[in-house]
C-alpha cells in the first residue's frame, strides 16, 4: 500500500504536468521519490556517484542522441555530482524526497565544450541541492534548439508517425520546436499547433500507426460501450480494471512496468517502431 501511495503521486505528477511546462516537469521528475528509487538517485553520493539518472536526464528526457556534437561522458559525470545527496524517507507513509548535505559533492562541477565549458558552482548550504539542480536544468535547456527538437520529435512520433522525412523536418518539426521555445517551454501551444495543422489531418497520416495495446484495449471498451461497475462497488471495479490491465499485459504492454528506462521499444526503436506491437511475441499472445 505504501508503494502504491507514492507511485500514485508520481503518475498524478505526470498527468497534471503533461500539458504544462516541460522544463518544470523535468525539475519535478528529477526530485520525485519514485524516480529517485527507479534510477538510483537515492544512492547517488559524493563518495559513490551514480551516473544513471544523470545520463538519462540528457539522453532520454531532454537532448536525445541525435545531436552532433552532443553531451559527453564528462557531462554525465559532472551532472551526477550535481545530483548527489538526495534521498527518500522510508519511514514516512508518503515517501518524501529530502536533501542530505553530508552526502552532497560541494565542489564545483565542470562541463564540456558542448555546454560552453560551463561550471556549476558547488554549494555547502541546506539549499545546495535545489540550487544546483536548477542550475543544471537551466544549463541543459540553454541548448534550446537541441532540446526543443528532441521533445517535438518525441511528440510527433507518438501522435502522428514514426518516420520524419526532410520535408516534415522543415515544415512541421522546426516550426513546432520554435513554438516550444517561444512559449517558454509550454507544451500545450505545441500540441494545439500540431492538432490544428493540415499535416495532422492529411489522409496519409490517418490510421498510419498500429495501436499500442492499452490504446487498443481501451478503444475496444469504448467501441463496444462496455459498462463498468459503479465506483462504490470496489471489488467489481478493481476486477474490471484488472481485466483491462491484463489484456494489455498479454499484448506486451505492462502498464507501470516498462521493459527499460527508455520505455517500450515500439515508441523509439528504429526502424520498426510501432510494428513491434505485432511481432512474433505479440502474435503468440493473441
Amino acid at each position: 500500500m505504501l508503494f502504491r501511495s507514492f507511485y500514485y503521486r508520481h503518475v498524478n505528477m505526470l498527468r497534471s504536468g503533461s500539458l504544462g511546462n516541460i522544463k518544470n516537469l523535468v525539475y519535478n521528475v528529477t526530485l520525485d521519490p519514485t524516480m529517485l528509487i527507479y534510477l538510483n538517485g537515492r544512492l547517488n553520493t559524493k563518495t559513490a556517484p551514480d551516473e544513471n539518472y544523470a545520463r538519462e536526464l540528457q539522453e532520454l528526457f531532454t537532448l536525445g542522441k541525435e545531436n552532433n556534437p552532443n553531451y559527453t561522458e564528462q557531462d554525465v559525470v559532472a551532472a551526477a555530482k550535481v545530483l548527489t545527496g538526495w534521498e527518500v524517507n522510508p519511514f514516512d507513509p508518503t515517501f518524501p524526497s529530502f536533501f542530505n548535505l553530508n552526502k552532497h559533492d560541494i565542489a564545483n562541477k565542470q562541463f564540456s565544450s558542448f555546454y560552453n565549458n560551463a561550471v556549476i558552482a558547488g554549494r555547502s548550504t541546506s539549499t545546495a541541492g535545489t540550487q544546483e539542480i536548477t542550475d543544471l536544468i537551466n544549463m541543459i535547456f540553454s541548448k534550446s534548439t537541441e532540446v526543443s527538437r528532441h521533445i517535438v520529435k518525441r511528440l510527433y512520433r507518438f501522435f502522428v508517425y514514426s518516420e520524419i522525412d526532410a520535408a516534415t523536418e522543415t515544415n512541421v518539426i522546426e516550426p513546432l520546436a520554435l513554438t516550444l521555445r517561444n512559449s517558454n517551454w509550454e507544451i500545450k501551444p505545441v500540441l494545439s499547433q500540431l492538432f490544428k495543422s493540415e499535416h495532422f489531418f492529411d489522409v496519409l497520416n490517418r490510421g498510419a500507426q498500429i495501436k499500442a495495446p492499452l490504446d487498443f484495449v481501451v478503444g475496444l471498451c469504448r467501441e463496444w460501450n462496455v459498462q463498468f461497475p459503479p465506483l462504490n462497488d470496489t471489488a467489481q471495479t478493481y476486477a474490471t480494471w484488472n481485466a483491462v490491465f491484463n489484456a494489455a499485459f498479454v499484448l506486451q504492454q505492462n502498464i507501470g512496468d516498462p521493459p527499460s528506462v527508455a520505455g517500450w521499444p515500439a515508441y523509439y526503436q528504429v526502424p520498426q517502431y510501432y510494428e513491434l506491437w505485432i511481432n512474433e511475441i505479440g502474435r503468440a499472445h493473441v
